[in-house]
């Protein structure tokens, strides 16, 4: 009896294990959508005006550029903002844009 009850432990603890190492592997803490507004020298040939209160409606676009140069993590219930924001980028055929006299580029990414 005592022989089964460790065999049945063992077994349990092994099964335990394989779970464990297979969510670790899925496991991605960095994975979704990134936005990042990089700093411009030189004015771009094309690009879109916007003013810190137009990107009130593009909060983390706003963030991004704000805080340019750093990756800006999207949650993924906030995306819709971002759509919008890809038609416009899209319809000017254009990553640049032009916020208080400064130049952006915005790289807008997911990362999987």
């Amino acid at each position: 009896m005592k022989s089964m009850t460790k065999a049945l432990m063992a077994i349990f603890f092994a099964v335990l294990a394989i779970f464990l190492v297979f969510f670790l592997m899925i496991y991605q803490p960095g994975a979704g959508m990134y936005v990042r507004a990089d700093k411009l020298q030189d004015p771009p040939e094309k690009y879109v005006e916007f003013s810190l209160a137009d990107l009130e409606k593009y909060p983390y676009v706003k963030e991004a550029v704000i805080n340019s140069g750093k990756d800006i993590k999207i949650p993924f219930d906030h995306n819709e903002g971002m759509s919008e924001f890809g038609k416009i980028r899209s319809s000017n055929e254009t990553d640049n844009i032009k916020v208080d006299n400064e130049y952006y580029k915005i790289h807008y990414y997911s990362a999987d």
